[in-house]
C-alpha cells in the first residue's frame, strides 16, 4: 500500500483541525477585544475623573499651607479644618474610583490569562498531533519507505511533506514558548493588580477613619471656643505637647501596644539621629501600622504580629515559585533570631494577607533581609548590638535610617514624598495609586502631628 495517500489524508485532517483551532481562537480574541474596547472607554473616563480629583486636592493642599502660614486665628483654624475635611472626602472618592479601575484591570488581565491558557492548550494538542504523525513515519527505515512507494516522485513528495511537518513543529514550539512567557507575565500582572486592590481597600478604611476624626476635631474646637477668638487662643497654647490629641492621631500605634508617650519619645530620638522630622517619622509609622492593622495582620494588644516565619514567609514564597527569595528570607530570619538568642518558631511576624506574603517584623514591619541592610547602622546609633527588630527604639531607628537614605533628610515635602514611596514600593518614583495614597496620607497626618508636638 502506498504511503503518500495515507500521509496526505492525515495532513488534511491535521490542517482541518488546525483551521478550527484558529477559528475558535480568532472569535475568542475578537469578542474579547470588543469587550475590552468598551472597558477602555470606561477606564479612560475614570482616569480623567481621578486626575481631576487629584488636581482639586492639590489646590486645597496649597490653600491649607497658605492658611497655616497666616495668623493662628479661630477663623483660619476652621478654614483649615474645612479644607482638610474636603481634601479627605476627595481622597475617599478618588479611592472609590481607583478601586473601580483596578477591578476593571483585574477583569481585563484575568480574561487575557484565560484566553492565553486556552490558546496554549490548543497549541499543545495540535503539537502533540503533529509529533504523533511524525513518529509514525520515523519507525520505518529509509529503504522500507522507498519500497512502499511505487514511484520515486511519491517518495520525494513524502520527504517534502515530512519536512513541512517538522518545520511546523519547530514553529509551533517557538510560538508555544512565547505564549507561555506571555502567560506568566500576565499572571504576574494579574497578581499585582489584585495586591494593589487589596491595599487600596485598606487605605480607604484608613482615610474614612481619619475623615471621621477630622470632623470630630472641628466640632470639638467649635464647642470649646464657642466661636470666641480669646478662648481659641487659650486652647491653642494648651494644644502643644497635647498627649490626648496625639492619642487620636496615633490611633493604630496605640492599638498595637505602643503608647503615644513612647511613640513620641522614641520617634523623636530616632528622627534626630537620622536627621529627619519627628512628625514625618511618626506619621509614617502610624500609617504603616494602620495598613497592617486594617488588613488583619496585627491583633489588638500586641505590637508584634500573629504570623509564623515558616508558614507566612518561607512557605508563602515557595508556593509563589520564589524559592530564591524564600531561602534568602529564611537565612536572614534565622540569623537575626540566633544573634538575639531567640527561638525563631516563637517570634511573631506579620501574617500572610489576602495578597502577597507576610513575614514582616516588629513596629517597623521590615522583612528579614531588609532589616539586615540597616542592622549595623542601627547598632551604631542605639548602642544595641545586635539590635532587635521587635524593640521599639531599634525599630523606629531603622525606619528613620531608611527614610533618611531615601530623601527624607532634606526635610522638604518633596523629599518626604519620595521617601514614603520608597518605603512602600522600593522606588522613589512609584506612580502606582497605592504609592500616591500612602504618601498623601503620611504628609497629611504629619501636618496634624506637627501642630501638637
Amino acid at each position: 500500500m502506498a504511503l503518500i495517500p495515507s500521509f496526505k489524508r492525515r495532513i488534511r485532517r491535521l490542517n482541518i483541525s488546525a483551521f478550527w483551532v484558529c477559528a475558535v481562537l480568532f472569535f475568542s480574541f475578537f469578542l474579547a477585544d470588543t469587550a475590552v474596547f468598551g472597558q477602555e472607554d470606561k477606564r479612560s473616563e475614570i482616569e480623567k475623573e481621578i486626575n481631576r480629583l487629584e488636581d482639586e486636592a492639590s489646590a486645597i493642599d496649597n490653600n491649607i499651607k497658605n492658611t497655616q502660614a497666616s495668623a493662628s486665628t479661630l477663623s483660619n483654624e476652621v478654614k483649615i479644618f474645612n479644607d482638610e475635611i474636603k481634601q479627605r472626602q476627595l481622597e475617599v472618592k478618588r479611592l472609590n474610583l481607583v478601586l473601580q479601575k483596578t477591578s476593571a484591570d483585574i477583569k481585563k488581565a484575568s480574561e487575557m490569562v484565560n484566553a492565553l491558557s486556552f490558546k496554549i492548550e490548543k497549541q499543545r494538542r495540535a503539537l502533540s498531533a503533529s509529533l504523533f504523525l511524525l513518529s509514525t513515519y520515523d519507525q520505518d527505515t529509509i529503504l522500507a519507505v522507498i519500497l512502499k512507494n511505487k514511484k520515486l516522485s511519491d517518495f520525494f513528495a513524502l520527504l517534502h511533506n515530512l519536512d513541512l511537518v517538522q518545520n511546523d513543529i519547530q514553529t509551533a514550539l517557538v510560538d508555544l514558548r512565547e505564549d507561555r512567557k506571555d502567560f506568566e507575565e500576565k499572571k504576574e500582572e494579574l497578581a499585582e493588580f489584585q495586591e494593589e486592590q487589596e491595599e487600596l481597600k485598606v487605605f480607604k478604611e484608613i482615610e474614612e477613619r481619619f475623615l471621621a476624626q477630622k470632623k470630630k476635631e472641628k466640632d470639638e474646637i467649635l464647642r470649646l471656643t464657642k466661636g470666641k477668638e480669646a478662648l481659641f487662643q487659650q486652647l491653642l497654647k494648651s494644644k502643644k505637647k497635647d498627649i490626648a490629641a496625639l492619642k487620636t492621631q496615633l490611633f493604630y500605634l496605640e492599638k498595637t501596644g505602643v503608647t503615644a508617650e513612647d511613640a513620641v519619645k522614641f520617634a523623636d530620638l530616632a528622627a534626630k539621629r537620622a536627621g529627619i522630622r519627628t512628625a514625618f517619622l511618626l506619621a509614617l509609622l502610624e500609617v504603616e501600622t494602620g495598613k497592617q492593622f486594617e488588613d488583619g495582620i496585627i491583633s489588638v494588644g500586641t505590637n508584634l504580629g500573629t504570623g509564623n516565619w515558616k508558614r507566612d514567609l518561607y512557605n508563602c514564597y515557595i508556593n509563589l515559585g520564589k524559592r530564591g527569595a524564600a531561602e534568602a528570607e529564611k537565612r536572614a530570619f534565622l540569623s537575626i533570631a540566633e544573634k538575639l538568642n531567640l527561638d525563631p518558631d516563637k517570634m511573631p511576624v506579620s501574617r500572610k494577607p489576602n495578597y502577597g506574603c507576610g513575614g514582616a517584623m516588629g513596629p517597623a514591619q521590615f522583612l528579614p533581609t531588609t532589616w539586615l541592610r540597616f542592622e549595623k547602622k542601627v547598632a551604631e546609633l542605639t548602642g544595641h548590638n545586635p539590635p532587635n527588630p521587635w524593640n521599639v527604639e531599634d525599630a523606629f531607628t531603622a525606619s528613620a535610617i531608611f527614610l533618611a537614605q531615601s530623601g527624607a533628610d532634606s526635610q522638604t515635602q518633596a523629599g518626604e514624598i519620595r521617601a514614603a514611596k520608597t518605603y512602600i514600593s522600593g522606588s522613589p518614583n512609584c506612580a502606582k495609586y497605592i504609592c500616591r495614597s500612602y504618601s498623601s496620607r503620611i504628609i497629611a497626618l504629619a501636618r496634624d502631628i506637627d501642630r501638637t508636638l
